[in-house]
């Protein structure tokens, strides 16, 4: 996404930072030409201490991208504007205009493409991020302008890039990170992001229910997904779907949506998807989910 540096190679090592509350999470990944990527570490620390943390882990001249939180952007679908590469921004900040909540002059403005839909589509589309400006400054200070931060990233991509990992991404596969009232759907297929889409949860009610969502809920609104992305872009179904993160509530989310709708639905855990010495416990990897997505970015800047 918003990218700081010119384009250059990817690198074997990346490390991805997300912010939670007044946290930092760090994670720093290392891509093999074959099997499971390296999680080498994966920490939190407060983030008046980001700077110096990754000072003293030897990371500042490491690639680094920085993953917003929710609160910081808007993504929206628009239709393509037919005009050249060099106007491409500016026609976008206009159409997001009436898109967005707040005043598309204090926005970052970036986009990246959906593929090519079914033949019966019209006009290609493509997905729209406007960042508050405020908040990457507020982000990229904490790092005290380390020479090494190259893209700021949205938690969609991050999600994308855990989905690419899972052993049906090539057939297609359904990534699902749990939040407290809200969900996130990641629609992938080898590397490429179909769909993303935020999901209400309604929670189970009742004694020791431990805030699990209903999962007839959640599976009437992700099968309206699944449908669009079978019929848009005429795709064969979704071969699984997993629900992140690891730990008692996507377990019973994931039970109840197998039983829903009949696919196999699994949970995504990161032990099981990179090669770690010490797993990260599982309410790091709940904070950390991001973090690691962004550490996994590979792609050469396109815009």
């Amino acid at each position: 996404m918003f990218g700081f540096l010119k384009a250059r190679p990817a690198a074997r090592v990346r490390v991805g930072v997300s912010f939670v509350g007044g946290d930092a999470v760090v994670a720093v990944v290392q891509r093999s030409s074959g099997g499971k990527p390296v999680l080498e570490r994966c920490f939190r620390v407060p983030t008046v201490a980001l700077f110096g943390a990754l000072r003293d882990a030897g990371l500042l001249k490491s690639p680094l991208s920085i993953a917003l939180q929710p609160a910081d952007y808007q993504l929206a679908m628009i239709e393509a504007p037919d005009v050249l590469p060099a106007e491409l921004r500016a026609a976008v900040r206009w159409k997001l205009r009436d898109a967005i909540d707040f005043h598309v002059d204090d926005a970052v403005v970036d986009v990246f493409d959906l593929p090519a839909e079914g033949r019966r589509a019209q006009g290609r589309m493509m997905y729209a991020v406007a960042a508050h400006r405020a908040a990457i400054e507020r982000h990229t200070q904490a790092l005290h302008g380390a020479g090494a931060l190259d893209v700021v990233d949205v938690p969609e991509l991050c999600l994308r890039n855990l989905a690419a990992l899972l052993p049906a991404a090539e057939q297609g596969v359904a990534l699902l990170q749990l939040d407290e009232m809200r969900a996130t759907v990641v629609l992938v297929r080898g590397r490429t992001l179909y769909l993303a889409r935020h999901l209400e949860l309604q929670a189970t009610l009742g004694p020791g229910s431990r805030g699990i969502p209903d999962a007839a809920s959640v599976a009437l609104q992700l099968q309206r997904s699944l449908d669009y992305y079978e019929s848009h872009y005429d795709q064969p179904p979704i071969a699984e779907i997993a629900v992140a993160p690891a730990g008692p509530r996507a377990v019973a989310l994931a039970e109840g949506l197998a039983a829903e709708t009949g696919l196999k639905v699994g949970v995504f855990d990161v032990s099981a998807q990179f090669d770690c010495g010490s797993p990260p416990a599982t309410d790091l990897q709940a904070d950390a989910l991001c973090a690691i997505g962004a550490a996994l970015r590979d792609e050469k800047r396109t815009l």
